[in-house]
C-alpha cells in the first residue's frame, strides 16, 4: 500500500478531517528554454479544483510570475498532477487549494 493509500485510510478509520494535498512524485514543470537563457525567475500561484478521485478538476492563475511562459508551464504541469483528495466527516470530497509553483535557477 501506498504512502497516500495509507494516510487515507487513516482518514477513512478515524473520521479525521484533511485538506487536499499534491501527492509525492509529482513530476515539477519544465523550466522553459527561453525563461531559462534570459534568466527569468518567479513564482506562480494556481488554484486547483481536486475531485474526491484526487484528479485535477480545472486550475485557475491566482497569481502571475510575470512572466507568461513561467505561467503557462505551470498551469501545464500542475494540471496532470495528481492529489490526495480532502477528507470531511470519514469521507472524500472535492475541495480547492492553492498551489505555489517556483522556478529557481541554480548557480553552477
Amino acid at each position: 500500500m501506498t504512502p497516500s493509500r495509507r494516510a487515507e485510510t487513516r482518514a477513512e478509520q478515524t473520521g479525521t478531517d484533511r485538506p487536499a494535498r499534491p501527492l509525492a512524485g509529482n513530476p515539477p514543470p519544465r523550466y522553459p528554454r527561453l525563461a531559462r537563457r534570459q534568466g527569468v525567475e518567479g513564482r506562480v500561484l494556481i488554484r486547483v479544483a481536486v475531485g474526491a478521485d484526487g484528479r485535477v478538476g480545472a486550475t485557475t492563475l491566482i497569481e502571475s510570475s510575470g512572466h507568461r511562459l513561467l505561467d503557462d508551464a505551470a498551469l501545464r504541469a500542475v494540471a496532470r498532477w495528481r492529489f490526495a483528495p480532502a477528507w470531511q466527516a470519514g469521507r472524500a470530497v472535492a475541495a480547492q487549494l492553492t498551489v505555489p509553483v517556483i522556478f529557481r535557477l541554480e548557480s553552477g
